[in-house]
């Protein structure tokens, strides 16, 4: 799966009015984002990070609209460089686990063969290097 079908592919459903809070989190992080004008993708070189704001931005949107509301969705696992952590698990927030699958750090892409699993997909696996 491409990043942008995986972004393509995110589903936006109706959560419960309590479990608001993570979505918010999110959301109000895009819009702190924004005020800091942080908005525009070509300074955005590292992958996770051009993408989880694209995904806040469709999230944010979504939001807004009404009637809309959310409650399984992707946000990219980032790590402080910029790059994609292995794991990369979708949100719910109807209490049920989400999917989780394994990502080659540098694009993000889905490691041909990994499992997508609720749980650990056990991603460390594919990056052992025996001498």
């Amino acid at each position: 799966m491409t990043e942008e079908q995986l972004l393509d592919s995110f589903h936006l459903m109706a959560p419960s009015r309590e479990d608001q809070p993570i979505l918010w989190n999110a959301i109000s992080t895009y819009s702190s984002m924004r005020a800091r004008e942080i908005t525009d993708l070509k300074k955005w070189k590292e992958p996770c990070q051009r993408e989880l704001y694209k995904v806040l931005e469709r999230l944010a949107a979504a939001q807004q609209k009404a009637g809309d509301e959310i409650y399984k969705f992707y946000l990219p696992n980032c790590n402080k460089n910029g790059f994609y952590h292995s794991k990369q698990c979708e949100t719910s927030l109807d209490g049920e686990a989400g999917l989780c699958w394994c990502v080659y750090p540098w694009s993000g892409k889905k490691i041909p063969g990994s499992l997508e699993t609720r749980g650990d997909p056990n991603c460390h696996q594919y990056f052992n290097v025996q001498n």
